[in-house]
Parts: structure tokens; sequence; C-alpha cells
């Protein structure tokens, strides 16, 4: 009789350890990840976006806890409201760009799919249609429902006008969105949508979406006449800058947690007629520079007994660039480094925006020191 009520006793002990241990596990107190999940959702009171273009699908390190946000961008949309299913875009379903989404949630993070398009006429007429927005929502929650993201980033960038994206069609749109169960709903803009936008149209936007997105880069681009920073935080009288755009937040009474200032992880080269900064460009010709392209060109260079390279930082913009004669032209770079990046988030954190990203993931690194970096700084 002793034996039989100590393997009972035995019996039930275990049955309660096991439901304990349901218990536990379902709030995440043994749960292994259940720490590091708490970490970074500490960590992302401050979001950290990575926009990860389709063609970078596969080219790029293994992201974990590096940012808060995937945004996967993405899926064109014609006028019509239809999602354009190419080979760019199919990558949705491919095996990496899967893994690389999982990751992203077993560290705490959310992924976040990405709609573009990019003619001033087309974004027209989708907007004009109630048709072509409701087609539109409805292909939106039908591809939810059968892959799970945590929301939707619109990339609708009008060419000809920056403020055109601030119009009552596009707030009524927004409002729609909204009120679907999507997740997150956030939208991307030009910086001089923010400086050249009333407060009252940027507020009406504002309060349709969880956050806006601010392209702070291409000050300087292709086709410009002078050579210059792709991302300066100061600037000369006259031309734009980052801190204008932190400014007109001020100014304005923009909800400053809803403000996120997305920075370049690239910069330009130009064939320029001087050496100096700033220098007239010869038309015709530009280069993509890359963090990464960046760090080798400057590593070579240096070893090199024959390089008429010089590295420069410009304080007012504070951003680095340099100069080198190659086949008898001059060329100019204009780029981000490790410091320069570091002045930007240190601009978002001392006003307290909502945060920062990075157009593009797969343009840093290849090792993720870059990240390493930044979290030793910021973290």
């Amino acid at each position: 009789m002793k034996k039989w009520f100590l393997g009972l006793g035995f019996i039930l002990v275990l049955i309660g350890g096991f439901f304990g241990w349901k218990i536990l596990n379902k709030n995440e107190i043994l749960n292994p990840l259940s720490s590091k999940k708490n970490i970074i959702r500490n960590k992302n009171e401050t979001k950290i976006i990575g926009f990860l273009p389709t063609w970078n699908v596969g080219k790029t390190i293994k992201y974990t806890d590096e940012i808060s946000h995937l945004i996967f961008l993405g899926i064109e949309v014609d006028e019509k409201g239809n999602l354009i299913w190419d080979t760019q875009s199919k990558k949705i379903n491919s095996e990496i760009y899967l893994k690389q989404k999982d990751l992203i949630w077993e560290n705490g993070g959310k992924n976040i799919l990405g709609i573009k398009l990019f003619k001033d006429e087309k974004i027209n007429q989708l907007m004009a249609s109630n048709e072509a927005q409701d087609n539109l929502i409805k292909q939106l929650k039908d591809l939810f429902e059968k892959q799970k993201f945590d929301g939707i980033n619109v990339d609708f960038e009008y060419m000809g006008n920056p403020t055109a994206v601030l119009s009552e069609e596009m707030i009524s749109f927004f409002n729609k969105l909204k009120q679907e169960d999507l997740g997150e709903i956030s939208l991307d803009v030009f910086a001089n949508t923010i400086i050249k936008g009333s407060e009252e149209q940027i507020n009406n936007l504002i309060n349709k979406m969880d956050y806006l997105i601010v392209m702070a880069y291409d000050f300087h681009r292709p086709g410009v006449d002078f050579a210059g920073p792709v991302a300066p935080i100061r600037s000369p009288v006259g031309e734009r800058n980052i801190l204008e755009v932190v400014e007109k937040i001020e100014i304005l009474g923009l909800d400053k947690k809803k403000m996120i200032l997305a920075y370049p992880l690239y910069g330009y080269e130009w064939k320029t007629y001087k050496n100096e900064f700033g220098a007239a460009v010869k038309s015709g010709w530009s280069a993509l520079a890359s963090y990464k392209r960046m760090i080798e060109f400057i590593k070579l260079e240096s070893l090199s007994s024959s390089s008429s390279m010089k590295l420069n930082w410009d304080e007012e913009s504070m951003t680095p660039w340099v100069s080198f004669e190659e086949n008898g032209e001059i060329h100019q770079i204009y780029f981000e480094n490790l410091e320069s990046i570091s002045r930007k988030i240190e601009l978002v954190k001392q006003n307290q925006l909502g945060g920062y990203g990075f157009w593009a993931l797969g343009y840093e690194d290849e090792n993720g020191e870059m990240w390493q970096k930044l979290d030793q700084l910021f973290n």
C-alpha cells in the first residue's frame, strides 16, 4: 500500500510539473528566447528599421536583433490597385527570405510588407478611385491571410511634387487602411514633404498611421550640378539638410514618437572639374558608393604607394568624402561611415524621435561589424 501511494504521488508530481512547465513556458518564463525578447522589446522603444530591397534578398547578413522592423520592399502596385507579381516580388516566397523573416520574429522583431508606386499619374489614378483602393486593400488582406506580417509600409513617391502625398485622397486611403486588421501602418515621404508641408496636412496624415518614415537622403544625387553629401546634417544657407527636417518637426508640433528618420548606407561618386568640396560635376556619369564598397576602397587605396586619394571630413555636413585621380580625371565620392551614421543616430536620440532606419540592407559590410559597433555605442 505504501509503495502504491508513493507511486501515485510520483505520478501526480510529474503531471503537476508538466502543466506548470506549460504555464511558465506560455508566459515565456522558461522560454530560452524570452529574456532576449524582453531585452529587444525594451531596446526597441526606439524603432530601428531596415529596408530590404528585393534585389538584395539572399545577399545580406542574417539579421537577428540588429533591427526591430524588417521591411520587405517590395511589391509594386498598379493604378487599379493590383499587386504586381514579377520575379522580384515573388521572392517573398523564397526560402531564404522566409528564414530571415523567422529570425526577426524569434528575436522579438516585426516583419513589415512594403508596397511601392513611383509614377505620379498612376498614384493619382489610384487615389482618385475608391474601387481601385478597395481592390488594393482586398488583395493586401488576402496576402496577409496567406502570409503573416506585422504591418504595411507604403512607398508611394511623387517625383514631381513632394507635398502631393499630403492630399485629402491619400489621407482618406490611409484612413481605410488603418481600419483594416493589417497591423502597423507607415508611409515613406521625402524630406521636402516635411519641410514644405503644412501643419494641418502633415498632422492629418500622421493621425491615420502608426509612424511616418522620412527619407533623409539623396539631398545630392545623380543629375545634380555640384557634388555633395547625400545626407548632410547641416549645409550652407539655401541648401536643404537633415537638421532642417528635425527643426520643422519641432516647429509644427508633430508627434515625435511617430517620426522615423531613414538614413543611407551609401553615397555617390562623381567626376568633377576640381578637387575642392562641392565641386562642379561632369554630367553623364555617376556611381553608387555603398558603405561596403567604401570600406574596401579606402583599405586598398591606403595600401597603394601610387594612390592619389585624399580622405576628408566635412564638419558642417558631418560627412566623409574622398577625391582622387583616375585616367587623368578627378573623382569625388561622398559617402557614409561609422562616424557619420553615429552622428545621425545621435540626432534622433537627442530630439527624442521615434527611431531611425536604413536604406538599404545589404549595402553595409558583409561581416556585420557596423551593427556590432553601433550596438556598442547606443545600447
